[in-house]
């Protein structure tokens, strides 16, 4: 995403993000040594997390490589939607790991169903941008 592309909705929502990854990374290494976990667990789960936010967030500076669309295309209102869907897939995953992650260091155990509600919201949310986006590039088609 271009800097000059950045609202205060979208500053907000990119600290959102960042903070609750810092957290969930403080979190996992407190658990670590608060209750014993193995190293190796902490290094994979933590890995996992900064490799997938790092491409979710390379995602968001680069759109067009999400639907794999040409420069021309993704633009305007296309280009848009793609980073807002990026944007929020990314809150959505921080946010359930940072949930998790907290529940474990509380002690409490969750449902099993609670990683297929978080799914099921990412790939909502994919598809509500998805279709916005598909409308748009129809539109324009059509022109």
């Amino acid at each position: 995403m271009k800097k000059n592309e950045l609202t205060w909705a979208a500053m907000l929502a990119e600290a959102v993000g960042l903070v609750a990854a810092m957290v969930y990374l403080g979190l996992q290494i407190y658990y670590g040594i608060a209750y014993g976990a193995q190293v190796l667990d902490i290094v994979m789960n933590v890995a996992a997390m900064l490799l997938i936010y790092a491409g979710l967030t390379l995602l968001g500076v680069y759109p067009e490589r999400v639907n794999g669309l040409t420069k021309e295309v993704c633009s305007g209102a296309v280009r848009k939607y793609t980073i807002r869907m990026v944007r929020s897939a990314k809150l959505i995953f921080v946010g359930g790991l940072l949930f998790t992650s907290i529940c474990d260091v509380m002690r409490k155990q969750l449902k099993p169903g609670y990683s297929l509600i978080v799914v099921v919201l990412m790939v909502a949310d994919a598809l509500y941008y998805e279709y916005r986006i598909i409308r748009i590039i129809r539109r324009q088609n059509k022109k």
